[in-house]
């Protein structure tokens, strides 16, 4: 796998997990950090799934 590629989506993943957290603090509300978590998860996914090992 292009090592590239997985930097970046690392990167895409750990914003999304941190915007997620700070949109919770911000409205007080759980959801946004249960909703950041599975986004991120999902851009997991797909890294794997391009994965050509």
């Amino acid at each position: 796998m292009n090592n590239k590629w997985h930097l970046y989506i690392s990167f895409i993943k750990s914003f999304i997990r941190i915007a997620g957290c700070l949109i919770a603090l911000y409205n007080n509300s759980w959801t946004y950090i249960a909703l950041g978590i599975a986004v991120a998860e999902i851009f997991g996914l797909a890294e794997e799934l391009k994965d050509d090992r």
